[in-house]
């Protein structure tokens, strides 16, 4: 009978902690301030063969299902070991068939980890965040890369500006996670700035948690204006409470603001959330 509630307990705890929670990222997932003045197109991906495409898509499965195990075997370990410790007098009453199934259980997350960062390993190479050699792993395959507007003034430079933009995006979630709004506030009008402390303020003063991964930065645009720059920049991805939960898809334009002259700031004044 003890052996059945230390069980029980177990599998309660490791569901419990297997579960996804939404990341509250930057702003909430809100669209506010000024809308951007671009839309944002669909990253159109090249063809490939139909074996090609059948090969590309057993690929993410199988990281989706690794991901999708990584978690519960995980919270189930964890969940053992404390019922053992609360229903066993600690580590005493462990048997040898309580060690090789702990034992199991940490090879497989092994496993699913090492699998991971060998799948992850690719796209770090080539997609170091501080990276300036080059900009094509931000917008995911070379086929996705949109068009360079043609009329866009001598004086920007699109590559370092969307390099720039993941770098501050990364960055604004941390100083966001952290509370750290005075930081933040070096990067948004006023207005913004307003609504991003109210939004933050709801959350409480505790630091949250929040990842992001597989984050594509895309341009979608410039206007370059008697008074101020107008430009648009669309940022997708995952975004996650832990490295092991499946993660909430996102996709956000952000309106950026440049007054006209020397050295002036880019500055958000606005987000769109895109579906």
């Amino acid at each position: 009978m003890q052996r059945f509630f230390s069980f029980a307990l177990a599998l309660c705890i490791g569901l419990t902690m297997s579960l996804d929670v939404h990341a509250k990222r930057l702003g909430g997932g809100k669209s506010f301030g000024s809308a951007p003045s671009h839309q944002s197109q669909p990253l159109q991906r090249q063809q490939q063969p139909a074996a090609a495409n059948s090969a590309n898509a057993a690929r993410p499965a199988a990281a989706s299902g690794a991901s999708r195990w990584l978690g519960p075997l995980a919270g189930i370990a964890a969940g053992g070991l404390l019922a053992s410790m609360f229903m066993g007098d600690g580590f005493e009453g462990m048997q040898l068939f309580d060690i090789l199934i702990f034992g199991l259980i940490a090879f497989v997350i092994f496993k699913l980890i090492a699998a991971r960062r060998r799948q992850a390993q690719p796209a770090m190479a080539g997609g170091v965040p501080y990276a300036r050699e080059s900009a094509a792993p931000l917008f995911g395959s070379a086929g996705s890369r949109p068009a360079v507007q043609q009329n866009l003034p001598a004086w920007f430079d699109q590559q370092r500006f969307v390099e720039q933009g993941r770098e501050h995006f990364l960055a604004l979630q941390q100083h966001w996670d952290a509370n750290e709004m005075e930081k933040i506030a070096e990067f948004f009008t006023p207005q913004m700035t307003s609504f991003l402390q109210q939004e933050r303020a709801s959350l409480g003063d505790g630091f949250q948690s929040t990842y992001i991964d597989n984050l594509e930065v895309q341009f979608d645009g410039l206007d370059d204006q008697a008074d101020k720059t107008i430009a648009t920049l669309t940022f997708s991805g995952l975004a996650k409470t832990s490295r092991f939960d499946q993660g909430e898809a996102f996709s956000e334009s952000w309106r950026l603001e440049r007054l006209q002259g020397e050295n002036q700031p880019w500055l958000v004044a606005g987000i769109r959330q895109n579906g």
